[in-house]
């Protein structure tokens, strides 16, 4: 009898540890990445009596054998800050602390330190692959946005998208100023001044740029230019090679071997796509319509923002946009044996075998959702099922206790 005791009282340790579960699961519900947990219970080695087989056992009560965490999906909840990022999917995000050692999270909520690295709120190095030389490395480090800029790029083309007034009178000008960069990404203005000659439609064309010594260190293969009746470039049939002869500030260069290609005929000069405006000779007010030049300065990094393969990509302050980093994803073969470390921290153990590192969206990996925090996935509704059922169970122990109790003061009884 003494043995249904016992019995009962492994039972109220296993309602005690279940709400201890259910309640550590209600505490996160607000967490985010957090994953809930599920108590297993199984009970006790049976004990024989009589000397009977399996048809004479007496259950010695209840266990509790395991905690798997429940990796289901949580919601979304969408954010302001492109380095809020979800997983939609398997995967678990990587981070780094100060001695190295690698955790894993779903909890993307993400922030830059003062030192340029992505971070979550423990101050974790985000891991991942850099983007360098116009590819991704194949080494996985940390993700560092710092000091990242815009390389400069040299002007190699212009377009000078022009209207020369046909009625102008002889030896009358107008000028065309346009800005192109240097190798170093210095800005400079090229300035090219059309002058009427006493030929219908025909213009001679001198040329200078800024910051060159002399500042006329610039020679045309072609120094006039003419329209027909109908005001169409007339005798042109290949571009001016603007040729730099000046020296330039810190040693710069300019142009494609010092040679700056004018493209006289449509061409798509900076790359969007559309040919230039072509030059005129129509008998209105001269007028440049457009100036095209390809080139720009260096640029410090403005925004960012995150694809759904996990790229993130840079806004720079030139106006100009490029690839920098991507997010590394991890999955394990066995989740549930990863341990869990606190702060949405996971560590891979030998139960859970070594982490799976791939792009996200490959190898069975989710995607990434930007401006987004994956919530916890606690159920509150089974939660409170839960709860009531293991109030219950915890009553009807008890009740077998005081039964027993009852049950021995009564047996004590008889010799009385």
């Amino acid at each position: 009898m003494e043995s249904s005791l016992w019995t009962a009282i492994s039972g109220l340790n296993a309602s005690s540890r279940q709400m201890d579960v259910i309640g550590n699961n209600i505490a996160n519900v607000n967490t985010v990445g957090f994953k809930a947990g599920v108590p297993v219970f199984s009970d006790i080695l049976s004990q024989s009596i009589a000397g009977g087989s399996g048809s004479m056992q007496i259950g010695r009560g209840v266990g509790l054998s395991a905690i798997p965490t429940l990796f289901g999906q949580g919601s979304f909840e969408s954010t302001q800050s492109a380095t809020d990022l979800a997983i939609d999917g398997d995967g678990f995000f990587m981070v780094n602390d100060p001695d190295g050692a690698t955790y894993y999270t779903r909890a993307g909520m993400f922030t830059i330190d003062k030192d340029g690295y992505l971070v979550d709120v423990s101050g974790y190095k985000v891991q991942g692959y850099m983007y360098e030389a116009g590819v991704f490395t194949d080494a996985l480090g940390d993700i560092a946005l710092g000091g990242v800029q815009s390389v400069p790029e040299v002007t190699t083309r212009i377009s000078i998208g022009t209207n020369l007034n046909g009625e102008t009178a002889e030896n009358d000008t107008f000028v065309s100023a346009l800005t192109v960069y240097d190798s170093l990404g210095a800005a400079h203005t090229i300035s090219l001044t059309f002058t009427k000659n006493a030929a219908d439609g025909e213009w001679s064309i001198a040329g200078s740029m800024s910051d060159l010594d002399p500042i006329d260190g610039l020679t045309l293969s072609s120094t006039t230019i003419a329209f027909d009746e109908n005001g169409k470039l007339v005798g042109t049939t290949a571009d001016i090679d603007i040729t730099v002869t000046g020296a330039m500030t810190g040693g710069a260069t300019i142009g494609d071997g010092g040679v700056i290609r004018w493209d006289l005929v449509d061409d798509d000069v900076d790359g969007d796509g559309k040919d230039a405006e072509a030059m005129t000779g129509y008998a209105s007010p001269s007028v440049n319509r457009s100036l095209v030049s390809n080139g720009h300065s260096s640029g410090e990094l403005q925004s960012l923002s995150v694809g759904s393969d996990g790229v993130l990509n840079g806004f720079f302050s030139n106006g100009q946009t490029a690839d920098i980093g991507q997010i590394a994803l991890a999955k394990f073969a066995n989740p549930w044996g990863l341990n869990k470390m606190g702060s949405n921290l996971f560590a891979a153990t030998t139960n859970s075998g070594d982490a799976l590192i791939n792009k996200p969206g490959t190898a069975g990996l989710g995607e990434i959702n930007p401006n987004s925090l994956e919530m916890a996935n606690t159920d509150i509704a089974t939660e409170f099922i839960n709860m009531i059922t293991a109030q219950r169970a915890y009553q009807a122990n008890a009740k077998v206790i005081t039964t027993t109790d009852q049950m021995i003061s009564d047996l004590m009884n008889i010799k009385r």
